[in-house]
């Protein structure tokens, strides 16, 4: 199954968050390795993320989802996307 996932920041960025970002960027690599997050698109005043996984399940999507190191930072939006050809 895909998903689109829509990610903002629940507060302000902070020294905390933006100590994260290195981590979340190679955690980011990691799941595309594993072809679990197919692809990334970022507002451009950086606003939001939107990212397109492809998971058994989105109980599967949620365990990868907590592995971020910025997961308690985001608020999220999950989509299920169909697989259909249109």
């Amino acid at each position: 199954m895909r998903f689109l996932l829509k990610l903002r920041l629940n507060q302000p960025p902070s020294e905390a968050i933006m100590a994260r970002i290195p981590a979340e960027q190679r955690r980011g690599v990691e799941l595309a390795e594993q072809g679990i997050r197919e692809a990334i698109y970022v507002a451009a005043d950086r606003s939001a993320v939107w990212t397109v996984w492809n998971c058994d399940s989105q109980e599967v999507l949620d365990e990868a989802t907590k592995t971020l190191p910025l997961y308690e930072f985001w608020s999220t939006e999950v989509t299920r996307l169909t697989d259909e050809d249109f």
